[in-house]
């Protein structure tokens, strides 16, 4: 299923509305984070090809991230945290950069911010662990 998604992806023009593309996958993580693997499955792929369109997804959801954890809006936080901790599993993001983000959540912890950090572990912590 994933594959013919792939295909037809990459015959279309996303190079020019990498930004649309960007704001769909956010989109649909955001409001189906029990496919989270599936969408970083997705960007692992168009990585390989397009890695600039990657990029702006990541920009966008560690944004994303920034704001709702200054907002303490937990909701977003933990779905922008699982689809970071997905994409450290597909090797898309350095594992530098979520133990950065484990250093703010537990800089100064509260109640929710431990639990999104347990979260975050219990998603790519293995990786995290192999890696550093």
């Amino acid at each position: 299923n994933i594959q013919n998604v792939i295909i037809e992806l990459l015959n279309e023009n996303i190079i020019r509305g990498k930004g649309l593309l960007a704001k769909a996958i956010i989109k649909a993580q955001m409001s189906s984070p029990n496919f989270t693997h599936v969408y970083a499955a997705l960007l692992a792929v168009i990585n390989t090809k397009l890695p600039d369109i990657v990029d702006l997804v990541i920009r966008r959801v560690i944004l994303q991230f920034q704001k709702a954890y200054k907002r303490n809006n937990k909701i977003v936080c933990m779905a922008t945290t699982k689809m970071l901790a997905h994409l450290i599993n597909q090797k898309v993001l350095w594992d530098y950069l979520g133990l950065q983000l484990l250093l703010i959540m537990l800089e100064d912890p509260t109640e929710d911010s431990v639990e999104i950090a347990c979260d975050f572990m219990i998603e790519c912590g293995q990786i995290l662990s192999e890696l550093t």
